[in-house]
């Protein structure tokens, strides 16, 4: 059965709105939020060690500048939310972002990995104003991105195939990066690491430039806008602020990123310091890494058919936090065996990912249905404040334990608790987010049976207001 929702156009005429997506369509759409996964890639697993051991900054300083910057997100995020549900183009609402801030998040990127011949009160300001602006354009181009794919299709099958596509594709550009960005530091920078860095990272930007730029000039939005409606910034909130399970992913998107975060921002030094790999090792993690993300992406859609996305998230999440917590006994001096330790871990945490923003936009929809308020642009901002919230997180984290154990940069400068720390970032950290993560989701209640019912409802009431919950 298509679970379809509403398919009404301007006009007042059935159009396709459940219909089923061609491959070209996902695969645009999936590069979208591809071009994304470059500049959170290169943010998660290179921005705090390229901060402490290329840019000199003390991991004290890196932190405060992580929390300065979500200051900032907590008045920006909301008001882009506003900005994208009240856009009105030629394009559609959300879509035409992905043309707008395509070159601007390019150069932004571009210039957070650039190295200024400053002092280091200088250095601190660029840094700062760098990532700000890199954060700004980001909300700019992902909050109506994931607002986009409500006005794609309502057929909650059709969002998961998205979903999948989204992410095998992300796990294509998360390998160009984090298997890339060193190989392009070696290859580019001719000894000098500074150089490296910014010319490797100029390569991949231009590489998110033109995945933005395809993703909108194929994927098509098709509720159009007076269906969405229009409505105040109250009426905006108090939906919000009514949907519980909106509320319920806020706390869910905070704590799985902050696993990501924590993972990716301890990467390179696990892989130096515990490990001792080489350039040719740290290559073979990363790939290791994506191909197992974009292995558990694969897997969604079959399993998906028989168990239902929100028993499958609360399951997953249990069993990596069971088995994270595993990984702090295992002796850290055999390098292949972390690699299928790695491999086993990253399938699965890439199978939470679908399952994941499928969850959220079901949620958007459940908001719809329960008040009659399609606050997507809202909702999407809100959810990536508290993914920001966890970019803060996962490097708060890293510096908070940098501190307690006195890390230092260099082999040389490294002890059993600075090394203790590093593989606790690996194991323990992760663990402990996963278990509470799994905990929450428990309470997620939005399961196939309802998403059918809330198609009904739509199907016999395509006015918001008469669709209205109490």
């Amino acid at each position: 059965m298509s679970t379809t929702l509403h398919d009404v156009e301007l006009t007042g005429q059935p159009v396709a709105a459940g219909a089923k997506l061609s491959v070209r369509e996902k695969i645009g759409y999936g590069l979208g939020d591809a071009g994304g996964t470059i500049i959170t890639a290169l943010i998660g697993n290179f921005l705090t060690f390229f901060y402490t051991d290329i840019f000199g900054l003390t991991p004290a300083v890196v932190g405060t500048v992580f929390v300065l910057l979500r200051v900032v997100d907590a008045v920006s995020d909301p008001l882009m939310g506003i900005f994208v549900d009240r856009t009105r183009s030629r394009w559609g609402r959300f879509r035409p972002w992905q043309l707008w801030v395509a070159l601007p998040i390019g150069i932004a990127g571009m210039l957070t990995f650039t190295v200024p011949e400053l002092g280091e009160s200088g250095k601190i300001a660029w840094a700062f104003g760098t990532y700000l602006l890199l954060s700004l354009c980001y909300t700019a181009i992902n909050v109506p991105y994931c607002a986009l794919i409500n006005t794609m299709t309502t057929d909650h099958r059709e969002v998961m195939a998205c979903q999948s596509w989204r992410f095998v594709l992300c796990g294509v550009a998360g390998f160009m990066v984090s298997v890339g960005l060193p190989w392009l530091v070696t290859a580019t920078g001719q000894g000098v690491a500074a150089q490296g860095y910014q010319r490797g990272v100029a390569l991949l930007c231009v590489c998110a430039v033109v995945m933005f730029l395809w993703c909108f000039f194929t994927v098509r939005e098709r509720i159009p806008l007076n269906v969405m409606g229009q409505f105040t910034l109250r009426e905006h909130l108090r939906g919000l602020r009514r949907n519980d399970q909106l509320l319920l992913m806020l706390a869910m998107s905070f704590l799985l990123m902050t696993v990501f975060n924590t993972r990716g921002g301890g990467y390179m030094y696990f892989i130096t310091y515990v490990l001792h790999g080489s350039a040719a090792y740290t290559s073979l993690f990363f790939a290791v890494v994506t191909f197992s993300l974009i292995l558990g992406a694969l897997l969604v859609n079959p399993v998906t058919k028989r168990v239902s996305a929100s028993a499958a998230y609360t399951w997953s999440n249990l069993l990596l936090g069971v088995y994270s917590l595993g990984l702090w006994l295992v002796p850290s001096v055999n390098q292949e065996l972390w690699l299928a330790l790695i491999l086993i871990n990253c399938t699965v945490l890439g199978f939470t990912l679908p399952l994941h923003f499928s969850l959220m936009a079901y949620a958007d929809d459940y908001g719809y249905w329960k008040n009659g308020i399609r606050s997507s642009g809202m909702n999407f901002a809100f959810n990536l404040f508290f993914i920001k919230l966890a970019w803060a997180a996962g490097a708060g984290i890293v510096s908070l334990v940098f501190v307690l154990v006195a890390y230092k940069s260099g082999a040389a400068n490294q002890t059993p608790a600075s090394l203790a720390g590093i593989t606790a970032l690996q194991t323990l950290a992760p663990g402990i987010t996963h278990l509470l993560l799994a905990a929450v989701s428990c309470r997620y209640k939005i399961d196939n049976a309802l998403l059918v019912t809330m198609a009904q409802d739509f199907s016999r009431h395509p006015s918001p207001a008469a669709i209205t919950k109490t």
